[in-house]
């Protein structure tokens, strides 16, 4: 899935910024040690690996509004065109890419809390013992059978299906 023009654009300008010396000196967007003069260039200089360091943080924090906004959003697909990294050495989905945003079942906490949104509607099937907040759960996605899907109004269940986990977050 391609990501949002937005999404692309804040990737683009992680990417492109050398974050090696970001503890050090305050900075225009898109600095460049390679671009410094003498005179504003710093003696110190993160190692590679403090430098990917620095660059994930701030792809997890734009990540996280992006991911909140975004039904679509692919946070593996941002890592990597943020320049992150998004595999394990045995050349696997890394898993603490996702662990480093604050989501409960597909879904993202609220910018700056650990609050998430109430639901609009829910989903289940016919052939399923529960409701689910979003087609992201993975209880959802293992017990999917291909049959329809079926949306409600939270309030409006019936009540032979009872809430998944994914229901139950600390909401507003």
């Amino acid at each position: 899935m391609a990501l949002s023009r937005l999404a692309q654009e804040f990737a683009a300008e992680i990417a492109q910024h050398d974050w090696s010396d970001a503890p050090y000196r305050i900075d225009r967007a898109g600095h460049s040690r390679a671009s410094d003069s003498d005179s504003k260039r710093t003696e110190q200089v993160l190692s590679e690996k403090e430098t990917g360091r620095v660059r994930t943080n701030v792809m997890w924090v734009v990540a996280q509004t992006l991911g909140h906004s975004d039904p679509n959003f692919d946070v593996y697909e941002f890592a990597e065109a943020c320049g992150v990294n998004t595999l394990t050495k045995r050349g696997a989905k890394d898993g603490g890419i996702a662990a480093g945003l604050r989501t409960w079942y597909g879904q993202y906490a609220r910018p700056g809390t650990w609050v998430f949104d109430p639901p609009v509607e829910v989903i289940t099937t016919e052939t399923s013992d529960c409701y689910h907040a979003t087609e992201e759960c993975e209880l959802f996605r293992r017990g999917y059978q291909g049959a329809p899907i079926l949306r409600f109004p939270p309030a409006d269940v019936p009540t032979k299906w009872k809430p998944c986990p994914c229901v139950n977050v600390p909401r507003a």
